[in-house]
């Protein structure tokens, strides 16, 4: 296939998974909701958190190997191609005991430390052992999802995994309803282990393995070359960690498990937009990467800004809407247990604007130093996460007392602002060969659209606050909804983005997206 097709298969698998991730999270938060209290939830929660840092013994290597068979995939018969996929399967293997011997030395010890409650201890040791086990069952497995990657065909494990979460759900609600309490949403995660299986049949039936003759051998040399750029992207990675995956940690240290669990149900709709925004960059990178490899310099520019120009504009879009529907939508969702966006509770309206501005720093964020990232000269970029998340962290633990999350957010935003955007933004300039100027004018329909939208959403969010709390979400949707999108088509992308995507509408919305845009149908 294309790579336009490969990248609409992989878009459009990747929106069915996020599509079944938010099916499935609506269904179960309400269920572990029914048979735990916020104080298991937060445990569960917080072993989560700790199993994302204990995947980092990935060390880099699962970006570094899908990155470079890149550039050995076109010229299998020198064996390279075969040796990288030889290597990659054994560091996977290594790091999967790793992890694992990790996460039984560290069970009993990080209790105390959180200051989890006595009569949970065990609990939060023995969840953290089973979910690092399933992490070191992946591990083994990444090798294959590496060479998907490498070819473009995120598809096939994007349906497999949407495929799976009824599967899960049904075991979680089985566990629940036999007595298993928190331990349910474990072995619901054991359909994980599925996909590894479908990752490995896809990669032999679609030829992306080597032939007899092809397969090379592994030696020190590939190795030496995959842990360079591995050992950067780790460093990139754990600074991510610190930004993004710190906050539950240190909500549990300094506030408790309860606040930790207020934190993970009112940003789950946050988390879901990030990803679905994530993904028009990250299902794009491997074609990106093919063309840096080929050279193909003009179209590669002209992509990248089309896909920067487009994630920021959305960003700003869902976090507008965001920002007037998420305490309206939290307080539906958990049936009242969390009355959002009061004064009086664990969450206020402003943190919702925060989480939304907070929406677009990163979605820009994550395009330009992603896009930095394919090149593989990541520089002082290995960095600077890693730097923006101690400095992070020491503030939140200057100044939690004077408003918790709040004050996170706030931190959380102007250490973005401080550190990782404008990195970004001055590399991709430098690789691109543009004035701050140009860089300006990428970022000028979705400054547009942040001008038509915010205040508009501001306006209705201020009439509609005394409203039931039903007809708050559906007035808040449904105007700032609809506002947002008329605005997005008609100022936030830019021509090129508005003729291609009138080119390829079904002629049935032609007319319509032509007079949004303003443009003249093809």
């Amino acid at each position: 296939m294309s790579r336009f097709r490969n990248f609409a298969h992989s878009l459009a698998s990747g929106y069915v998974l996020l599509a079944a991730n938010m099916v499935y999270t609506l269904a179960t938060v309400p269920l572990a909701w029914r048979y735990l209290s916020k104080t298991e939830f937060g445990l569960w929660t917080t072993t989560s958190v700790v199993a994302q840092y204990l995947s980092l013994v990935d060390f880099g290597m699962s970006g570094s190997v899908a990155r470079i068979l890149i550039d050995h995939k076109d010229s299998r018969r020198d064996g390279r191609y075969g040796s990288l996929i030889q290597v990659g399967a054994l560091v996977g293997i290594v790091q999967g005991a790793l992890a694992f011997l990790l996460s039984v030395a560290l069970a009993f010890a990080l209790g105390p430390l959180l200051k989890v409650p006595e009569e949970f201890r065990a609990s939060f040791a023995w969840l953290m052992i089973g979910q690092c086990g399933l992490l070191a069952v992946s591990f083994v497995g990444r090798i294959f999802n590496q060479v998907l990657t490498a070819h473009q065909r995120f598809d096939i494990v994007n349906y497999a995994q949407a495929a799976l979460f009824a599967v899960s759900y049904g075991i979680m609600w089985f566990g629940f309803a036999h007595g298993q309490g928190v331990f349910a949403i474990l072995w619901s995660q054991l359909t994980s282990v599925v996909t590894v299986i479908v990752a490995a049949v896809a990669c032999a039936r679609l030829n992306f393995f080597p032939q007899r003759g092809e397969w090379g051998r592994p030696n020190r040399a590939l190795f030496d070359e995959l842990f360079a750029f591995g050992r950067d992207i780790f460093l990139y990675a754990l600074g991510g960690q610190l930004v993004s995956a710190s906050q539950s940690l240190l909500l549990t240290r300094f506030f408790g498990l309860d606040v930790a669990a207020v934190w993970n149900v009112c940003t789950r709709a946050f988390t879901v937009l990030a990803q679905l925004l994530y993904r028009i960059f990250d299902f794009s990178s491997s074609a990106l990467a093919e063309m840096m490899v080929r050279t193909e310099r003009e179209r590669l520019l002209n992509r990248f800004k089309q896909i920067a120009v487009a994630s920021t504009s959305l960003s700003v879009a869902a976090g507008t809407v965001f920002a007037v529907c998420n305490s309206a939508f939290v307080e539906i969702w958990t049936s009242g247990k969390i009355d959002a966006g009061h004064a009086t509770t664990d969450w206020f309206a402003l943190n919702d604007w925060l989480l939304g501005a907070w929406l677009v720093l990163c979605v820009v964020t994550h395009a330009h130093t992603g896009f930095i990232g394919q090149s593989k000269k990541l520089g002082f970029l290995r960095y600077v996460f890693f730097l923006e998340g101690l400095v992070f962290i020491g503030l939140m633990a200057l100044l939690h007392r004077f408003g918790g999350i709040t004050i996170m957010l706030a931190l959380s935003l102007g250490c973005g602002l401080a550190f990782s955007l404008p990195y970004g933004l001055r590399r991709t300039r430098a690789y691109c060969g543009l004035s701050w100027r140009e860089v300006a004018e990428w970022h000028r329909p979705s400054l547009r659209l942040a001008l038509c939208a915010a205040p508009v959403a501001a306006a209705v969010w201020w009439f509609t606050r005394d409203l039931p709390v039903a007809w708050r979400l559906a007035a808040n949707g449904a105007l700032v909804g609809g506002w947002t999108l008329v605005m997005l088509l008609r100022f936030g992308l830019d021509a090129s983005l508005q003729t291609e995507l009138i080119h390829r509408a079904p002629v049935s919305l032609r007319r319509i997206i032509s007079r949004l845009t303003g443009l003249s149908q093809p």
